[in-house]
């Protein structure tokens, strides 16, 4: 069940109080005047007859304008404000949050869950929720993943975009290095420890990636993968990630068996704007955005899937929730080939949260397999969203909700 709250303002101390306090503080200002001069008497006879300065009112200081919180899923990421660096923005958290995937510590890469990378530095919780806010930042050449605050993060290498939490962690958290296997070595925090046999410290073949050849597109090279080894990550069909498994990626697409291993050539390709996950051969891939660097099994690959000119290109993942104040303009946005199904509430309205490409799929529109441009139009909330099932698409029932969105043609 999710959990979601309205941000109201609070009000501020009354302007009569404040007045009060001067009152009693300025009565007492004059009688130590009267004690200082000699108490009663003729002291006091000046006091009163002399005629007091008027006193200016004390103004309340003016608070900065706060930004207005958007509302977001613990789902929520910052690829799309990937190009507005500096940028700070902010987000209002639902309560009772279920924690997404984070990669990084302190600076974390843009498509990480933000709620959960501020739940990580302490500034709201799962059961609480709240506001948080982050700036854009550049993409960094790694994140270190740690523990902190109960939030366990993930380590990743080179990544084009990021973002921070405005103010930094709580202060007094205490992150905790997350133990990573490199070479048959576990590195915490910087500290290499072998284990296993005499050999532990050498590499592992079936961990090796395409990422230190990066940049030289239409180059190959050759990488040896012993028999028996032990499947890696995979992202992508036929063209990979430059961070994945070669040789899991080379069982992947039927170049050599688990068993048996054997010597595979590599060529390398540039970045692609989305990879579709699959299952071939006993691996199953994943999919993945935006990526800087491929690598094929092949010299050239088709021509990548893009969205037209003037259509914005969004994930699968990518809700309606920005979308809220457009009014009834429709939108048009276009959903990559190869998609993995997202959660959405509603047969149509549906809540604004919900995944745009999934709907587009359940309403009949588009498919996973080549995905599309969907156009759609914001709605104003309702009092119930009842689910079914369409196009093998399943969508939940939802009570009230303030924003939706229907699909059009």
């Amino acid at each position: 069940m999710r959990g979601r709250r309205n941000v109201r303002g609070e009000g501020a101390a009354t302007g009569a109080v404040y007045g009060d306090a001067m009152r009693r503080s300025t009565e007492k200002m004059v009688a130590l005047v009267v004690l200082a001069l000699g108490g009663t008497g003729a002291a006091c006879k000046r006091a009163e007859t002399a005629t007091a300065a008027p006193v200016a009112a004390p103004t309340q200081p003016q608070l900065p304008m706060q930004p207005p919180a958007a509302p977001i899923t613990w789902a929520a990421n910052a690829t799309r404000f990937r190009p507005q660096a500096g940028a700070v923005l902010t987000f209002q958290c639902p309560p009772n949050g279920a924690p997404g995937t984070v990669w990084g510590s302190d600076t974390y890469s843009d498509d990480s869950s933000i709620c959960t990378a501020a739940a990580h530095s302490g500034r709201i919780t799962r059961a609480a929720g709240g506001v948080v806010q982050i700036q854009i930042a550049p993409g960094q050449p790694s994140y270190p993943g740690t523990v902190r605050a109960g939030e366990t993060t993930r380590h990743f290498g080179a990544y084009p975009g990021s973002f921070t939490i405005v103010g930094g962690p709580q202060p007094g958290l205490v992150a905790v290095p997350v133990p990573q296997l490199v070479g048959g070595r576990v590195n915490i925090g910087g500290l290499q420890i072998g284990i296993g046999g005499g050999d532990a410290g050498a590499p592992n073949p079936w961990s090796a990636k395409a990422t230190s050849h990066r940049g030289n597109n239409g180059s190959s090279f050759t990488q040896e993968c012993p028999p028996n080894g032990t499947l890696a990550s995979v992202w992508g069909t036929d063209v990979y990630t430059d961070d994945s498994s070669i040789c899991s990626a080379a069982v992947h697409v039927g170049q050599i068996t688990l068993a048996q291993g054997g010597r595979v050539t590599v060529f390398v390709h540039p970045g692609q704007p989305s990879y579709a996950g699959s299952a071939r051969s006993g691996v199953t891939s994943m999919s993945f955005a935006s990526f800087p660097g491929s690598f094929a099994f092949t010299s050239s690959i088709a021509p990548t899937a893009r969205a037209p000119e003037g259509v914005e290109a969004i994930t699968w993942a990518a809700s309606a929730t920005r979308f809220r104040t457009a009014g009834r303009a429709r939108q048009q946005v276009w959903c990559p080939p190869g998609g993995r199904p997202g959660t959405v509430w509603g047969r149509g309205p549906f809540t604004d949260d919900s995944s745009i490409c999934t709907a587009a799929v359940f309403a009949g529109r588009i498919t996973f397999e080549e995905g599309g441009v969907v156009r759609l139009r914001a709605k104003p909330g309702r009092a119930h969203y009842e689910g079914d099932t369409r196009n093998g698409v399943t969508t939940r029932d939802y009570a009230v909700f303030p924003g939706s969105f229907d699909i059009t043609r």
